[in-house]
């Protein structure tokens, strides 16, 4: 069962209290909560076969501060793909989008905000969500993202190390999702590529472009894993490390 516990060591399960999503929501600083809320979306990025456009287009809006008050519309964009697709699945995905568009949009203090506690529901949307693939390492990866910042109580205080672990995360997700240079993302347990994140997650910070983000993705894979591998492929990878915000 996934759980969490509050309040000393009474549990509680977080698909069926919205209590607990309130406590986890209200305990995430205001300007990360987009971030957060977009970091559990993309747990599903590999499990929901055909994105809808209008949930897509929601990413780059949230990676863009500046762009934020635009998730008002975006919302709209979203609930009318579920009004017309009454029959997809799983409809908990479709409502999670709606959510996080929601609190991108209250994270600005514009007029007009949705309503107050539309952030409550997303750990029980994306569990819900979750719940339909059964596949207990997506269950356990949504969990952990949900949990973030009660896991990390100095992320309240330190919002830019929060925002450093969020991009850390997006690498991690990257080299499994993407790289997966041995192929075993559907045996191999989902640490299996983690020990390289700081490595990648360092170039990156230093600056680094796709060239030597390639480059150092090549050497890890023929040096440590044995393995070779096609160099263009892995300036795409460099790509979309480098375009991570």
């Amino acid at each position: 069962m996934l759980c969490a516990t509050y309040m000393g060591t009474q549990i509680f399960d977080i698909k069926n209290n919205l209590k607990i999503g309130e406590e986890i929501f209200e305990n995430i600083p205001n300007d990360i909560r987009p971030r957060w809320g977009l970091l559990i979306l993309s747990r599903f990025d590999n499990y929901i076969k055909d994105i809808p456009t209008s949930i897509k287009e929601l990413y780059p809006i949230i990676e863009n501060q500046e762009r934020w008050r635009q998730a008002h519309g975006q919302f709209s964009k979203i609930r009318k793909f579920l009004l017309n697709n009454k029959s997809y699945k799983p409809e908990a995905y479709l409502l999670l989008a709606e959510n996080v568009a929601k609190i991108t949009y209250n994270a600005t203090g514009d007029p007009a905000p949705f309503d107050y506690d539309s952030g409550w529901y997303i750990p029980i949307c994306a569990l819900k969500a979750a719940e339909v693939f059964e596949d207990d390492r997506l269950e356990e990866d949504v969990k952990a993202a949900i949990l973030l910042f009660s896991r990390n109580e100095k992320f309240k205080v330190n919002l830019s190390a929060a925002k450093e672990y969020l991009i850390y995360k997006k690498i991690d997700d990257i080299l499994w999702f993407d790289w997966d240079p041995i192929g075993i993302i559907d045996m191999a347990p989902r640490d299996e590529y983690q020990g390289y994140v700081p490595e990648i997650y360092n170039l990156k910070k230093s600056g680094a472009q796709r060239d030597e983000i390639a480059a150092r993705l090549f050497k890890l894979q023929v040096d440590r894993m044995g393995v070779t591998g096609d160099l263009e492929r892995l300036k795409k990878i460099a790509d979309k490390i480098i375009q991570v915000k």
